[in-house]
């Protein structure tokens, strides 16, 4: 027996990094997953490596509504449920104020906020309906503390858990858990988009010179955060609403 046996989750941003950990490991304990994002070759190879019986793909925005009910329809009309939404999409697109464009400070409030928002929206009515749920969102250290150069970012981030502390309270009366997981640096793909670190060599020297600023001493994997999350998301975690938690390796303690 899994511990999400027969149960179903939504992913966004479920092809790689923290997502891809995710659902795998929901998968392996025994859920069925759809796995939401803009890249469908990602996703495609993901959910092939995964079992087509046990997970599906939709392409598309996590922003948009249609995405989000397209992903709704793709658990509710395979598997007949909803149990489980990953708040897990974002991007990173650092600037101080001063710097940042219009367009630049839409982008990130749209990937890091309005699309958990969006999704959120999206599942409540089905979780609602079974009087259970949970939704977790993956925030970030930096939307607790910032840094300079990373204000759209943090300030979006913050949002995002005030986002998930706001459905807690909301959602409590209707057996929905929320809780939100703030990572501190961890080796994903959103540090190869980032300005200056187009190449392997410069991320591998990025981690190299932030894995120590961490007081355990490394950068996180995807399946650090992956399990914390799948904690939160289990029974196990049956009476925790409302927790952010920290899986960061004690960099806000420094």
């Amino acid at each position: 027996m899994g511990r999400f046996d027969d149960r179903v989750a939504i992913v966004t941003g479920g092809g790689s990094g923290i997502g891809q950990a995710a659902a795998e490991g929901w998968v392996a304990d025994g859920g069925r997953v759809v796995l939401v994002g803009r890249g469908a070759a990602k996703l495609e190879t993901a959910a092939g490596a995964m079992g087509d019986e046990r997970a599906a793909v939709v392409a598309g925005d996590h922003a948009d509504p249609e995405t989000a009910a397209r992903a709704v329809d793709a658990a509710t009309t395979r598997w007949g449920r909803i149990d489980f939404l990953f708040n897990n999409a974002g991007t990173f697109d650092p600037g101080p104020v001063a710097d940042t464009s219009d367009e630049a400070w839409s982008a990130s409030l749209a990937a890091n906020l309005t699309g958990p928002f969006v999704m959120a929206r999206a599942v409540l009515p089905v979780m609602r309906a079974a009087r259970r749920g949970v939704i977790i969102g993956n925030a970030s250290t930096l939307g607790l503390r910032p840094i300079p150069g990373t204000a759209a970012y943090s300030v979006a981030k913050a949002g995002l858990i005030m986002l998930s502390t706001a459905l807690a309270v909301e959602e409590a009366k209707h057996g929905i858990r929320v809780c939100t997981v703030c990572p501190g640096v961890v080796e994903s793909p959103i540090h190869r988009q980032r300005p200056g670190l187009g190449d392997a060599a410069a991320v591998e020297a990025f981690y190299e010179t932030v894995g120590p600023q961490h007081p355990l001493g490394r950068v996180g994997l995807p399946t650090d955060v992956a399990r914390m999350v799948l904690f939160l998301a289990s029974d196990e975690a049956g009476w925790v609403t409302g927790s952010v938690v920290t899986v960061d390796g004690g960099i806000v303690l420094v």
